[in-house]
């Protein structure tokens, strides 16, 4: 019996590629080419980071410094990536407080 080997499942960004494009100056509807090219760079990027990442700290396990160092040279990055994360820790802080408030009003 021959076993199955998965294939990588293709990343589909296009839909937020296009709504990326529109907000940021093009047209509602862009060129479904235009779409893919940048579909394809993203995709490169992120596989291109990630092996690298691969390759530091735990084997196999990529952590959020592993990428901030990666970038650490890319300052619109860097910084960009700094500010999300401190979005991101602001945002489940609020979401505790509110799941505490409403536990406590419910009591």
């Amino acid at each position: 019996m021959e076993e199955e080997v998965e294939e990588p499942k293709k990343l589909n960004l296009s839909k937020e590629i296009k709504y990326m494009m529109y907000g940021f100056g093009d047209d509602k509807c862009p060129y479904v080419e235009s779409i893919a090219l940048l579909e394809d760079i993203v995709v490169n990027y992120l596989q291109e980071i990630t092996s690298k990442a691969m390759t530091m700290g735990k084997k196999g396990k990529i952590t959020v410094e592993d990428i901030l160092h990666l970038i650490r040279h890319d300052t619109k990055k860097y910084n960009r990536a700094k500010e999300l994360l401190i979005s991101n820790d602001d945002i489940k802080k609020a979401r505790k407080f509110l799941d505490e408030d409403h536990y406590y009003q419910s009591v």
